[in-house]
Order: structure tokens, then C-alpha cells, then sequence
């Protein structure tokens, strides 16, 4: 095998055991081709590569030279003759240029060396803004789109305490609880990085647009294994997924189905030898049934912040009494504004529960609810349904209120 491949093509010498490719910068532009085969899977990118002796040499091999290497099938081969008769290497890696994207292969110097030794690296990330600090602390928050009022407030309290402690905080930017970890890191001017299951030049969904844009504004980043350009389809969620675990320290699940994509992130973390913590919940609520099957597997319960922070290694011991969230706030509502506050919760009621359980007649109930809502300590959605709004936090001894967003 080696007389044949070195028959037909020149030699090159490899500096290093673990060097796939060479990584000149004027050979980015081939690298950028072997990025785009998406129908050969990463590890048989870097093993051709190898073979090859770079991805340059890999371009120009003929459908005939490329069946003497003995490793591609013959669709593997068409796929790839096919794909440089459309993919003119010069031209495609000129326009990338003036995207303002980074491309990082597998074997460029900054690519991260947390993605390195799990199970199928990417071939290559494209990077918009900055990739997170491998020196410092860095934890994933996931969860359920359709959350819970309760989990979004949680995971943005996460996202704000753990980037108020010097934590980068790391999601998918999804709706629901990614979006709420980014925003919670955002609101303190945290580092956060978003992994993509698009191309990273596409903010998904639309409803996470300002997020998007805030990331890059506050100094984080956007990350994805795929293409500029490329469309968010279901299959590249579960596959970016390890992108999150793998970047992170730790990896926290708030709210999740039995049946999640957070589930896979927790799973995969655990293969990469992260700490997986979750938030307990009640167990007659679906999205907390996917958190308590994890605690029962042996995740860690997230039920202390402060003991999250002391375990994980975010704050020493010493400070911990510093970080605690106190809530301490005298509401000013009327009297029957204040019946009906202490009779919501997070989670959705109906206008006819309300009057049954305060006995008050509808109008007083509408009237309170209209100053609530006004006040922002409650929120209407769907037109009858009444969702309590989080509690402020106490900061210096002033009242500082808590926006939540909608369900």
C-alpha cells in the first residue's frame, strides 16, 4: 500500500504524529474544498488527507489515482471529481475572504484543542468573532426551546451569575434556554459563544437575531462546523451538539424532555469526560422529566448555586457567601393586586382559576391584572392565560426588577 501511494504522488514529510494536513496559508483554499465534502465524514477527510500528504495534493488527484489509494468506494470517488468540476478552489477561497469569517482546519494552530481528542472532530470551524479561552473556566447551559417561565429564568440567572464570576457561558442560541443563558451572560457584559447548527454567517432562529448581533457587539463569538451560507436543517442540531459539550468544562441541563436534544448533549458530554449537572424539577412536569432521568443516571443536582460554583471550581471556597443571589423586595401593589400576585405562579393559569381561588368577582381580578401586567409583575399570552413574572433581586440594597420573556 505505501509503494503504491508513494508511486503516485510526491512525498511529504509530516513534523509531526498527529499532523494531518499541512496548514500553510496557501493552502487554505484546498482545505476549504476537503471542508465542503460533506458526504464523507470528518475522520475520512483527515485519514485522506493524510494520505494524500495534503489537501492540495488531494485536489488534483484523478478519479484513477484516487481508486489506487484503495480507501475511497467508487460513489466517494464520482462524489469528489464531481465536486471540483463546480468548486473552483481559487475563486470559492477569494469570496470566503471577504466574508469575515475565520476558517480553521483540524490542523491550524488556533483551532481548539478541547475539539481535538473527542470522537469526530470537525474537518475544520468557521468562526465569527472569537472562539472562547481555553484557559478559562467555560460552562454550557442547554434546556428545552419550549420552556417554562421558571427554566427561563433559570438559566438566565445562570448565564448572568457564572459571567458575573469570569465563567464564558456556551450554548446553541436556540429559543427557550440557550437563548435566556446568552442573554443572562449578556446583561453583564459576560462572554458568551454560540455553536450553530447553520452556517455561522445565519442567525436561527430569527427570534434570537439581537442575541446574535450582541454576541459579536460584547466580544463572543459564533461557531459552526458548516459552511457559510448553509441553511439549519434537523440533522446538524445533533452533530453540533458535541461542539458544545466539547468546548465546555461543564455542561448544565435546565429543563428537557425525556426524548431531547439536551439529552444527547449531556450523552455526549459524559464520552468526553465533562461533569454533567442538572436542575431538578417536579416530577409531574414534562420538562423536567428529562433533567430528573439524569439525575437519577448520576448527573450532578444543580439545586445550590453556591455549591455549583465551589464544586466546578468557578469561585474558591472563600468567596462563595459573596455570590449568593439574595431576593428581597416589598411589593407595592394594592391589596387585591397583591391577592391576586400571591395567587400565580410560573406557570400558565387561566383567568376563571383566578377568581375561583381569590374570590374575587371578574372586574377586580381584570383591573388587578391590568396594573400587574403595567407593572411588568405579570404577563397575559394566548389572550387568557396568566403567567407570573420573576421576582427582582436585591442589589445594594435597592429593588432591581427582573424582565422576563415571554413563553
Amino acid at each position: 500500500m505505501a509503494q503504491e501511494i508513494n508511486s503516485i504522488m510526491p512525498q511529504t514529510k509530516q513534523s509531526d504524529a498527529d499532523r494531518i494536513c499541512e496548514t500553510k496559508t496557501e493552502n487554505f483554499k484546498y482545505e476549504y474544498w476537503m471542508a465542503s465534502l460533506y458526504k464523507i465524514s470528518d475522520n475520512r477527510r483527515r485519514q485522506a488527507c493524510h494520505l494524500a500528504g495534503n489537501a492540495e495534493q488531494m485536489y488534483a488527484l484523478s478519479a484513477d489515482q484516487l481508486r489506487r489509494l484503495h480507501f475511497f468506494s467508487d460513489e466517494e470517488i464520482r462524489y469528489i471529481v464531481e465536486s471540483r468540476k463546480t468548486f473552483d478552489a481559487e475563486r470559492e477561497w477569494s469570496l470566503f475572504q471577504d466574508r469575515g469569517i475565520r476558517f480553521l482546519p483540524y490542523t491550524h494552530a488556533d483551532y481548539p484543542e478541547k475539539l481535538r481528542p473527542i470522537y469526530d472532530p470537525p474537518f475544520a470551524i468557521y468562526v465569527k468573532g472569537r472562539l472562547p479561552d481555553e484557559s478559562a473556566k467555560s460552562i454550557a447551559v442547554v434546556g428545552a426551546r419550549a420552556c417554562s417561565e421558571y427554566g427561563r429564568s433559570v438559566a438566565r440567572m445562570l448565564g448572568r451569575v457564572l459571567a458575573e464570576q469570569g465563567a464564558q457561558v456556551i450554548s446553541g442560541m436556540a429559543a427557550g434556554i440557550d437563548s435566556a443563558s446568552h442573554a443572562g451572560a449578556l446583561s453583564v457584559n459576560g462572554d458568551t459563544f454560540a455553536v450553530l447548527g447553520s452556517g455561522c454567517d445565519i442567525c436561527y432562529p430569527k427570534s434570537s437575531c439581537n442575541i446574535y448581533h450582541n454576541i459579536l457587539a460584547g466580544g463572543g463569538g459564533i461557531i459552526s462546523e458548516l459552511a457559510p451560507g448553509t441553511r439549519p436543517l434537523p440533522q446538524f442540531f445533533p452533530r453540533r451538539n458535541r461542539i458544545i459539550s466539547a468546548l465546555s468544562d461543564t455542561v448544565v441541563v435546565v429543563e428537557a424532555k425525556t426524548r431531547s436534544g439536551s439529552l444527547i448533549t449531556a450523552d455526549q458530554a459524559l464520552e468526553q469526560g465533562k461533569d454533567v449537572y442538572a436542575v431538578p424539577g417536579r416530577f409531574t412536569d414534562t420538562l423536567s422529566a428529562g433533567c430528573n432521568h439524569l439525575i437519577e443516571q448520576g448527573a450532578g443536582i444543580l439545586a445550590d448555586l453556591d455549591n455549583f460554583l465551589k464544586n466546578t471550581g468557578i469561585v474558591p471556597e472563600r468567596k462563595i457567601k459573596d455570590s449568593n443571589v439574595k431576593i428581597n423586595i416589598e411589593l407595592p401593589l394594592e391589596k387585591e393586586e397583591y391577592l391576586v400576585y400571591s395567587n400565580l405562579d410560573f406557570n400558565p393559569k387561566f383567568i376563571n382559576s383566578i377568581i375561583e381561588e381569590t374570590g374575587l368577582d371578574l372586574l377586580t381580578v381584570l383591573s388587578a391584572l391590568d396594573s400587574l401586567k403595567k407593572s411588568i409583575w405579570c404577563r397575559k399570552r394566548f389572550k387568557i392565560i396568566i403567567v407570573k413574572k420573576c421576582k427582582g433581586a436585591a442589589v445594594s440594597g435597592s429593588r432591581r426588577l427582573c424582565r422576563r420573556a415571554a413563553l
